[in-house]
C-alpha cells in the first residue's frame, strides 16, 4: 500500500453557481456568485474566496465631498451604481449628490461626479433620508430623424417620464445600448426631442433610463420640510465638474427638483427617513410607486404616491399630494425614539413574522419594528405590526451590552437577513440577523473598532473595515454592503466600503454562497487519510499584519454529479480516515463574513487529498519463500517497523483473472489463520508487536479457497 497524494490548486475552469443551483458542473470549480477566483503571478496570488474589501475615499476625490447617507442598486451583474447625499454643517437648500460604479470583478469604486439639486424652498433643510429611484420605460417602439424620435404605440408622456432622461435604441436592455442620446423635451406620447443628434434608426427597441433622487428634511421652518423629488436625472449628469438641477417652478415633468406635499400646510415635519423600492426597472403602467415616512412627532406613518400629480398643478415646485395618493395614518406611540437618519427599509422577508408579508421595517432606540404596509390605512391607530427588543447575541450582558442605541435597519435579498445598525459612543458593535422571534436574541453582532486610520497612504494593507466610532450609514445591494462611514476628518473617517456580507457560511443552504471543488476521482485507492488545505492565515506585512476571517470545509462522496449529495464537515485536522475508500469524492468551503472577525474574506489557495493506494503496504514484502499454493498460504517478510504496535491490518485475495473479491479478512477479527515468525523457521500465532529483527515474517492462511486459480494477494492497513 502507498500513500498517495493529489493535488488540487484554486487555478483552473470556473462555473458560477446560483441560489437555485444552476450552472453547478462537477468538473469544475463551482463559485457562489460572490465568491471569485483570482489569478496572479504567483502561487500565493492564485486563490479563490469571497470578494475582497473594495473601498472608496471620498474626501480624496478631485472634488472633495462629505456624505451623510448612501443608497446604491445593481444596474448590472457586475455593477453595481452607488449614490451618496452631501452633509453639509449649513443646512442649506442645494445639496450635491455623488455617483460611485463599483465593478464587483475588481473590487474598485470608480467616481463620475455629482449633480447639485436644489430643493424646492431656499429655507435652512436638514436631510434626514435618502433614495435614489431608477425606472426604464420601453413600451412600443421608436424611430429618429437627427433628434427628432418618434413612437409607435409609445406612452413617453402618459408614463410620466421626466425629461432629462436618456435614451438607448437598438434594444430593450440598458446593459446592451452601445449609444445613449440625452432627450430635452417631452412633446407628447409619441413625440421626443434629442438634445444631440442620432442621425437616422429606423423603427426598433429602445429604452429610456431615468434616475429620481430622493431627499426627505426638517426644516427651521417646520412647514418648509417633508418630500422633494428630482426628476428627469441620468447617468451622464454626474461628472466631476457638476451638473445643477433647479427647483421646479410650474411644469411638471422636467429636470427639475419638485416638493410632494402632504397638505396645503406640511404636516409631515419631522421625518425618520423614507422607504420605497428604489429599483423598479420596468414601470410601463406608471402611475403609482409608493414612499413611506415614519414622522417621530407626529408617531404617524405617511404613505406618498411618487407618481402623484396632485392637484394638476405646479407651484413653485411643489404638488400637494391629494386623494389615495397621499395616506396618513393615526396616531401611534412608540417604544423608545426613532432616530432620523435613513431610517426604514421597505422589503418582503422570507422568514419571521412577515414571511412572504411587504412590510416596513424602521428602529427606534430599543426596538427592531415592523409595519404589514396593508395596515398603512387613513387614521388607523393600530398601524405596529409587532417588534422585537433588542437583544445581542448569548443574551444581554453575557458577552455584549445593551446599547440602547439602534438607528436604522437595512436587507439583504441574498441572505434574507436585515443589518440593524447602532450609533454614538456606547454603539460597540451593530447586528446582523434575522427578525427573531419573541424574546429571541439577535444573530451576529458585526462590526469592530480598531482605531486604525486607512487613508491612502495607509501602510494596512488590505485594510479591515473599522468603525474608528463614527455614524455610519449603508444600503445593501444582493448580498455585498455598501457602507459608508462619515465624519468631518479627510483622513481616517470618511471612507466607503464594499463587503461581501450575504457569502456568509451560517446561510449557504439557500444563497449557495460557496467554492465547491471539482470531483476528485482517487486511482485504486483503499482508504481516504486527510486533507490539507493551503490558505492564507493573515495579510500585510510586518507590524501591519491583520488575521483574515475563518473557513470550513465539507466532503461527500455521492450525489457529485448532479449536485443532490450532502455534505459532511471535516474537523480543524482534516481527518478523513473514517470516510469509507469511494471512486469519487468532493470538497465544499464556507467562509465567515459575519460575527467576531476582521472582516477580510478567506483565501484558499488549493489543497491536497492524501489516500492510500490498493498497493500492498509499504512496511511488508511479499515472500514467495514462505509462500505455498500446496497449502494455500500468502506471507510477507516485515522490512520496515513502524515504531509502534503494529495497526491492524487487512488482506483481499483478488482472482487475478476476474478481479473478482475471493477473501477479506483483518487482523482485528479474523476469520482465517494469521501467523507471525521471528526466526523465518517457526511461526506461532500473530501479534500486533513491531518489527524485532530481520527474519520477521507475517503468514495468512484463509479458511478455504478454491482449487485452480490465480490469487493476487494485498495486504493493507484496515
Amino acid at each position: 500500500m502507498a500513500r498517495i497524494a493529489f493535488d488540487q490548486s484554486a487555478t483552473g475552469s470556473v462555473a458560477i453557481i446560483t441560489a437555485t443551483g444552476s450552472g453547478y458542473d462537477s468538473t469544475k470549480w463551482s463559485l457562489g456568485t460572490l465568491i471569485e477566483q483570482t489569478l496572479g503571478s504567483t502561487p500565493a496570488n492564485n486563490y479563490i474566496g469571497p470578494l475582497p474589501i473594495g473601498q472608496a475615499r471620498p474626501f480624496e476625490e478631485s472634488v472633495p465631498l462629505q456624505y451623510i447617507y448612501t443608497d446604491s442598486f445593481s444596474w448590472s451583474p457586475r455593477y453595481d451604481w452607488v449614490f451618496l447625499l452631501e452633509s453639509l454643517a449649513t443646512a442649506v437648500s442645494a445639496r450635491r449628490v455623488s455617483m460611485y460604479v463599483y465593478d464587483r470583478t475588481t473590487q474598485l469604486y470608480n467616481w463620475n461626479g455629482y449633480i447639485t439639486t436644489n430643493l424646492c424652498n431656499t429655507s435652512a433643510h436638514t436631510l434626514r433620508g435618502f433614495r435614489m429611484m431608477y425606472h426604464t420605460y420601453n413600451t412600443g417602439s421608436a424611430s429618429v430623424a437627427v433628434n427628432a424620435v418618434t413612437g409607435t404605440n409609445t406612452l413617453f408622456q402618459t408614463q410620466r417620464i421626466g425629461a432629462g432622461s436618456r435614451i438607448g435604441f437598438g434594444t430593450s436592455d440598458p446593459t446592451q445600448v452601445s449609444s445613449w442620446y440625452n432627450i430635452s423635451t417631452i412633446t407628447n406620447d409619441t413625440a421626443i426631442v434629442l438634445a444631440t443628434s442620432a442621425g437616422s434608426i429606423a423603427s426598433t427597441n429602445y429604452v429610456i433610463e431615468e434616475l429620481r433622487p430622493l431627499i426627505v428634511s426638517s426644516n427651521a421652518t417646520v412647514t418648509n420640510g417633508g418630500l422633494f423629488l428630482t426628476k428627469g436625472v441620468n447617468y451622464n449628469d454626474f461628472t466631476p465638474s457638476g451638473t445643477i438641477i433647479a427647483s421646479a417652478s410650474t411644469v411638471d415633468n422636467l429636470k427639475a427638483c419638485y416638493w410632494l406635499a402632504d397638505a396645503p400646510v406640511v404636516t409631515n415635519t419631522t421625518a425618520c427617513g423614507v422607504a420605497t423600492i428604489n429599483y423598479n426597472p420596468s414601470l410601463n403602467s406608471n402611475f403609482t410607486q409608493s414612499a413611506y415616512i415614519i414622522d417621530s412627532t407626529t408617531t404617524k406613518v405617511y404613505k406618498y404616491n411618487l407618481r402623484t400629480v396632485g392637484t394638476g398643478s405646479v407651484n413653485q415646485g411643489r404638488i400637494t399630494c391629494t386623494g389615495s395618493d397621499i395616506i396618513i395614518t393615526g396616531a401611534q406611540a412608540f417604544t423608545g425614539t426613532v432616530a432620523q437618519t435613513n431610517n426604514g427599509t421597505l422589503v418582503t422577508a422570507g422568514h419571521g413574522a412577515g414571511s412572504g408579508t411587504p412590510s416596513l421595517y424602521f428602529a427606534t432606540t430599543t426596538r427592531l419594528c415592523r409595519v404589514a404596509v396593508s395596515s398603512v390605512t387613513n387614521a388607523n391607530v393600530t398601524w405596529q405590526s409587532d417588534l422585537r427588543a433588542e437583544i445581542p447575541p448569548g443574551g444581554i450582558g453575557v458577552n455584549l451590552p445593551l446599547t440602547n442605541l439602534l438607528s436604522f435597519v437595512d436587507y439583504d435579498n441574498v441572505s434574507d437577513k436585515f443589518l440593524v445598525v447602532t450609533t454614538g459612543a456606547s454603539a460597540i458593535k451593530s447586528y446582523w440577523t434575522q427578525y427573531p422571534g419573541s424574546g429571541v436574541a439577535f444573530d451576529y453582532s458585526i462590526y469592530n473598532d480598531y482605531k486604525i486610520f486607512d487613508g491612502s497612504t495607509s501602510q494596512a494593507v488590505p485594510i479591515p473595515y473599522n468603525t474608528l466610532s463614527t455614524a455610519m450609514t449603508s444600503n445593501i445591494v444582493n448580498g455585498v454592503l455598501h457602507v459608508l462611514r462619515f465624519g468631518t476628518a479627510a483622513v481616517g473617517q470618511h471612507a466607503l466600503f464594499a463587503i461581501p456580507v450575504g457569502a456568509h457560511w451560517a446561510y449557504t443552504a439557500t444563497t449557495n454562497q460557496v467554492a465547491i471543488s471539482p470531483v476528485i476521482t482517487p486511482v485504486n485507492i483503499n482508504k481516504y487519510y486527510r486533507i490539507d488545505v493551503y490558505h492564507a492565515s493573515s495579510l500585510g506585512t510586518d507590524p501591519w499584519i491583520t488575521p483574515v476571517n475563518a473557513h470550513r470545509v465539507f466532503y461527500r462522496t455521492s450525489g457529485i454529479s448532479d449536485n443532490s449529495g450532502s455534505w459532511t464537515l471535516i474537523d480543524n485536522t482534516g481527518d478523513l480516515s473514517s470516510v469509507s475508500a469511494t471512486t469519487q469524492i468532493q470538497f465544499k468551503f464556507e467562509f465567515e463574513m459575519l460575527g467576531n472577525c476582521t472582516g477580510i474574506p478567506a483565501r484558499i489557495n488549493g489543497f491536497t487529498l492524501i489516500y492510500d493506494d490498493l498497493s500492498n503496504d509499504s512496511h511488508y514484502q511479499p515472500s514467495v519463500n514462505f509462500s505455498s499454493t500446496t497449502a494455500k498460504q500468502f506471507a510477507w517478510r516485515f522490512s520496515t517497523a513502524f515504531s509502534s504496535a503494529v495497526p491492524t491490518l487487512r488482506i483481499r485475495l483478488y482472482d487475478a483473472v476476474t478481479g473478482g473479491l475471493l477473501v477479506d479478512d483483518n487482523s482485528a477479527a479474523p476469520t482465517g489463520t494469521w501467523e507471525k515468525s521471528t526466526d523465518a523457521v517457526s511461526f506461532v500465532p500473530w501479534t500486533n508487536a513491531d518489527k524485532g529483527n530481520e527474519t520477521t515474517y507475517l503468514r495468512f492462511t484463509p479458511v478455504s479457497l478454491a482449487d485452480s486459480i490465480k490469487v493476487r494477494a494485498l495486504l493493507t492497513l484496515n
